[in-house]
């Protein structure tokens, strides 16, 4: 074979890789195509598709192109020889040459036509994050990068084993060693699941086994390399532009182009279970062509295997509709380790009649011949009760679900018959709607709780709760007069979650606990998962995120048994583990998280539902936690807009109000965020709320006083002062909420330094600073800190005041070229350096500044501008001095 020059493969390659995944009639088309647009290109491919080195297509592992890339550089390693070749890029062995240890490493290449030129840079910082993924069933994602030549490259964990599927033939384990390797696939699975990375191409090329029998997953995390930025979407599966699939293995909404969720990658497992124990597939066995076996999956059911229930665990996760399958790999794992210790499945009826029959097969030998009659006839008469009791059951969530579609067309008929010139609001939709339901199901007392409930949901969504609070008392009434005591734990959890949301923490804590109570009696598996997801929100607010993600979990769970996970369920839960995330320190995973159930709720056609509003909220929200300004900015926007047109007053939710107040002002709008805050304490005013009029006030006050409008900012404190007790508002989830940080900032803006830092210095000291504690709502306060004692001359304090602020406000990797916050600490860094005369260490920190606050701010931002002024003030050849000794000294007291 004639050796590739390695410039020329970079050219052959995606090319190269087209042709792999057609057929060979489709191969000879788009041969003859090619050829009379580019003859010499179309001859090198045909030699290269015709040679030895490219006849297995297998995947991951096939045989190598034999290319002149050993000896090649990436990063710490070196490449040695050729190891396998695929759809995504040719692999590699690799040695690590950089001296500081010895290793060997599979180097990926993956095709220039996977990474857009834009997403280069990206897709290098992604790869560090993604290398945390750690899990025994996983081969490691060591490193990414981009070579100088742009070349994209994974440097993952070498594994030497062999495919799945030809382990378990060459060994023929037997049907529960099959299954236990299958869960050390599911285990791995999980564990990216948890950390919010859907694989999407799970295949048997993809897992390997052991020697030892340990199994190996390959490629975790290239899908979201590859696919975060939207332009990387080419794959196996088409020519050009498709989603990265593998038809074979692909889920029904793959091939639609639908949003992918775990439930993706459910189906694909459960077509790799299917095949471990069959050797056939599911639904595409005989199917000559691609487009068949595509049709076959749209209308083919799987073939059953015969295997009882594990043909019903298989068909679950086989289920063309994703809410339909396991919504977890955790509920999919269960089910078989039921299945391997005969105990019932959650994948079918749980019936008392099954219950029998699995507990006779568990306990055989203790079934006694002479008790056969009786046990017969004891399953045949709990068979008959259980039917009629089933049949009950049915029959009234059939009534209750003829009701609420009567509910709906009624609603939907009183929105036809008021439509005017005037377009409706949320309010007044929810305001007229009301009061037709309440009147029309006045005399179903039962199926009015339900309506008052979901009717709470939607007041909630707009942040009304006082509403919300009447029309739970009013369902908690009828439900207890009533004796609907199955209704009351839903109810008593909802107004917990209300009760919350004013921030009256015992008393929520409280009926949380009483509902908890009432479940212990009464278990209600849908009651259960509701108050487990309002719960959790509960700790993530009151500090205690470490109890909410289980919480969480167990909801999904319970919600998988069920079999009910509607899309719309499952946004809920996507946005309540979102929270968790950043609750828990993982803001871009939380980011993640709300994008995907936007996607969902895109997908289905629920976009513009105000909890997509919401969800919008939350991601700008934490993107705004980040120091990501800009884009927070420009999200909340968006945002508040929405909201406004949802309220015919011009109503907004007190969060959304906040939060955007604080990104315009954080990014330099300070009369957008003046008249934010300030209706922001109209409204809380207006509804006798002191904590939300108490915030509105400060940040007012602050926007004044940055706008440089220092009366306006003093009538506003003196307004604000008699509400600076209030304990409720000592710490947001922005900043310090203390008197004393105003009155600082005015005598700052006045020429008083000293009275300033004395101020700040004393908020900081009433919450635990000088004691060692750091919090995010520190940073305002610090960045002031810093900048009244530099003032004061004291730069070795300003250094420490700055430096804590920069890394208080670091919540992951990225965040040193991304966060403004971070830009910000740099800048009072640099300046502070400049005053002790390091020039060399402040230029260093100011162009760390700069980047940062481009990114997270803009280059027009105030800060951006003051960093860029400082850079050029500087003379390239100033000579660096030495720090002082006392730079490094612990700020005063």
């Amino acid at each position: 074979m004639a050796v590739v020059d390695r410039d020329r493969w970079r050219e052959l390659e995606p090319l190269l890789d087209q042709a792999l995944e057609l057929t060979d009639e489709e191969q000879s088309a788009w041969l003859a195509r090619l050829r009379t647009s580019s003859p010499g290109l179309a001859d090198e491919l045909s030699a290269l598709l015709s040679g030895e080195a490219v006849a297995d297509r297998a995947g991951f592992l096939a045989a190598p192109l034999d290319v002149t890339l050993a000896g090649l550089e990436l990063g710490a390693y070196t490449l040695e020889r050729p190891i396998g070749h695929g759809g995504m890029g040719s692999v590699w062995l690799a040695r690590r040459t950089d001296g500081r240890f010895e290793g060997r490493a599979a180097v990926k290449l993956l095709n220039l036509a996977l990474v857009s030129a834009a997403g280069q840079e990206r897709f290098r910082r992604e790869g560090s994050m993604l290398a945390l993924l750690t899990h025994p069933g996983i081969a490691r994602l060591l490193d990414a990068g981009v070579s100088p030549s742009g070349q994209p490259y994974l440097v993952l964990e070498h594994v030497d084993g062999r495919r799945i599927d030809e382990f378990v033939r060459e060994r023929a384990l037997s049907l529960g060693e099959r299954l236990r390797l299958f869960l050390q696939v599911l285990a791995a699975v999980g564990h990216a699941h948890a950390n919010l990375i859907v694989h999407r191409d799970l295949k048997p090329s993809n897992i390997l086994v052991t020697g030892d029998g340990a199994v190996k997953l390959l490629d975790f995390g290239i899908a979201k390399l590859l696919d975060a930025d939207g332009t990387a979407e080419r794959s196996a599966a088409t020519i050009e532009g498709g989603r990265a699939f593998t038809p074979e293995y692909a889920a029904p909404e793959q091939v639609r182009g639908d949003a992918v969720t775990t439930a993706t990658d459910v189906y694909t497992l459960g077509v790799l279970l299917h095949r471990l124990l069959s050797g056939r597939h599911p639904t595409a066995e005989g199917c000559r062509t691609r487009e068949a076996a595509l049709r076959a999956l749209f209308e083919v059911e799987p073939a059953r295997l015969g295997l009882g229930d594990l043909d019903t665990v298989v068909a679950k996760a086989l289920r063309k509709r994703p809410p339909d399958r396991y919504q977890t790999v955790a509920a999919f794992a269960d089910d078989l380790e039921r299945y391997l210790r005969h105990e019932p499945v959650s994948a079918r009826p749980d019936s008392l009649a099954y219950r029998a029959g699995r507990f006779v097969r568990r306990h055989r030998a203790s079934v006694g011949v002479g008790a056969g009659a009786a046990a017969a006839l004891v399953v045949a008469t709990t068979f008959s009760l259980a039917q009629m009791r089933e049949a009950r059951r049915q029959r009234d969530a059939a009534v209750q679900a003829s009701k609420r579609a009567d509910a709906q067309v009624e609603f939907q008929s009183l929105l036809v018959s008021q439509l005017g010139d005037k377009p409706l609001t949320m309010r007044e939709i929810l305001d007229r709607g009301r009061g037709v339901l309440e009147h029309q199901y006045a005399g179903d007392p039962r199926f009015l709780t339900t309506i008052l409930l979901e009717l709470a949901a939607r007041y909630a969504e707009l942040g009304e709760s006082k509403v919300r609070g009447a029309l739970l008392a009013r369902a908690e009434s009828i439900a207890v007069a009533g004796r609907y005591g199955d209704q009351l734990p839903a109810i008593q959890c909802n107004v917990a979650d209300n009760l919350r949301s004013v921030g009256r923490y015992d008393e929520a804590r409280r009926t949380f606990d009483g509902a908890d109570a009432l479940l212990r009696g009464r278990p209600d598996p849908e009651a259960e998962a509701t108050c487990l997801v309002l719960r959790a929100g509960f700790e993530n607010e009151t500090g205690h995120p470490e109890r909410s993600a289980p919480a969480i979990h167990r909801a999904l769970a319970i919600r998988d048994s069920m079999g009910d996970t509607p899309p719309m369920t499952y946004v809920g839960l996507l946005a309540a583990l979102a929270y968790t995330q950043d609750r828990q320190g993982q803001p871009r995973e939380a980011v993640a998280t709300l994008r995907r159930a936007k996607d969902v709720m895109d997908s289905t056609g629920r976009g513009a539902m105000m909890l997509g509003v919401m969800i919008d909220h939350n991601q700008a929200v934490t993107l705004l936690s980040m120091g990501e300004v800009a884009a927070a900015e420009r999200l909340l926007g968006d945002v508040l807009a929405r909201a406004t047109r949802s309220d015919p007053g011009g109503l907004v939710p007190s969060q959304i109000l906040i939060h955007y107040s604080h990104a315009a002002m954080n990014g330099g709008r300070l009369d957008s965020a003046r008249k934010y805050f300030a209706q922001l304490a109209t409204q809380a005013a207006a509804d006798s709320n002191p904590y939300w009029e108490g915030r509105g006030l400060f940040g007012l006050a602050q926007a004044e006083l940055r706008s440089g409008r220092l009366a306006d900012a003093r009538r506003t404190m003196a307004r604000f002062k008699p509400m600076s007790a209030n304990p409720k508002l000592r710490s947001s989830d922005d900043q310090i909420v203390d008197y004393r940080v105003l009155d600082a900032f005015l005598q700052a803006a006045t020429g008083d330094p000293a009275a300033a830092h004395a101020n700040v210095v004393g908020a900081l000291r009433s919450r635990g600073y000088f004691d060692g504690t750091r919090k995010r709502v520190f940073r305002v306060a610090l960045v002031l800190a810093a900048e009244t004692a530099l003032s004061l001359g004291n730069a070795a304090d300003a250094i420490r005041y700055a430096a804590d602020a920069r890394e208080i406000s670091t919540r992951d990797s990225l965040a040193e070229s991304r966060s403004a916050y971070v830009g910000e600490g740099r800048l009072v860094e640099g300046r502070a350096l400049l005053a002790i005369g390091d020039t060399a260490a402040a230029r260093a920190a100011l162009v760390r500044a700069r980047a940062a606050l481009r990114s997270g701010a803009g280059a027009t931002h105030p800060r951006t501008r003051e960093a860029e002024a400082l850079l050029a003030s500087l003379a390239p050849s100033a000579a660096p001095a030495a720090a002082t000794p006392e730079g490094r000294r612990r700020p005063e007291r």
